[in-house]
């Protein structure tokens, strides 16, 4: 081989290391810096005004707050699993009572000062009015689980609502504790539509 060919050769060959070397440092630097590029960079997808932001989130789920219905507390009890919205100048109470079998349980009261107004939560069935089979009974969904709902209309005027969740978790007993609501005598309309309200608020969870 002439010293020619030797130059060649070694001219050649540097280029080609430098080639290969300017290859891996694309890769290994200019590509992998593209493909770590937020999303936000990309186009946005065919139907779309605008792209999608780049998000800094935790991965793992967010909880969600309560949204209070206006002029109402929240009231959670993680003992029996549920939670409620109640008209904030009211007064909240636990009791402990006697129930029809003889037992002593807790009971939960919400009640309007100066009233016989009121709407107490039984988990164990603390209360018998004695009203009988008069009540008017429909299905109905209470904070997530199904039961039952029956009207009565009481001969003062009031009206007495008693549901029953299909729940037994927790200390509630299934079928046996209930929600029980009674409106006064005077304003039994407006009363009615407290109780749609902290209806809608309840929740039976942890």
């Amino acid at each position: 081989m002439t010293t020619k060919q030797i130059k060649i050769s070694i001219i050649i060959f540097v280029i080609l290391i430098i080639v290969a070397g300017g290859y891996f440092a694309y890769k290994k630097y200019f590509l992998s810096q593209y493909q770590q590029t937020p999303e936000n960079n990309y186009p946005a997808p065919a139907g779309n005004s605008t792209p999608r932001e780049a998000s800094s989130a935790p991965s793992s789920p967010v909880k969600t707050q309560n949204i209070l219905i206006p002029g109402y507390k929240l009231y959670k009890n993680s003992d029996f699993g549920f939670e409620i919205q109640y008209p904030a100048d009211w007064t909240a109470t636990e009791e402990n009572n006697e129930n029809v079998r003889g037992e002593m349980v807790k009971e939960f009261f919400f009640k309007k000062p100066n009233s016989d107004l009121r709407f107490a939560i039984l988990p164990r069935d603390g209360l018998s009015y004695g009203v009988g089979a008069n009540g008017t009974s429909t299905p109905v969904y209470i904070g997530g689980f199904s039961g039952i709902q029956t009207k009565y209309i009481l001969k003062d005027g009031r009206r007495l609502w008693l549901l029953f969740p299909q729940y037994g978790l927790f200390n509630w007993l299934q079928d046996l504790g209930r929600i029980d609501a009674m409106t006064s005598v005077e304003n039994v309309d407006s009363d009615t539509q407290i109780f749609e309200n902290m209806l809608s608020s309840f929740k039976l969870s942890k």
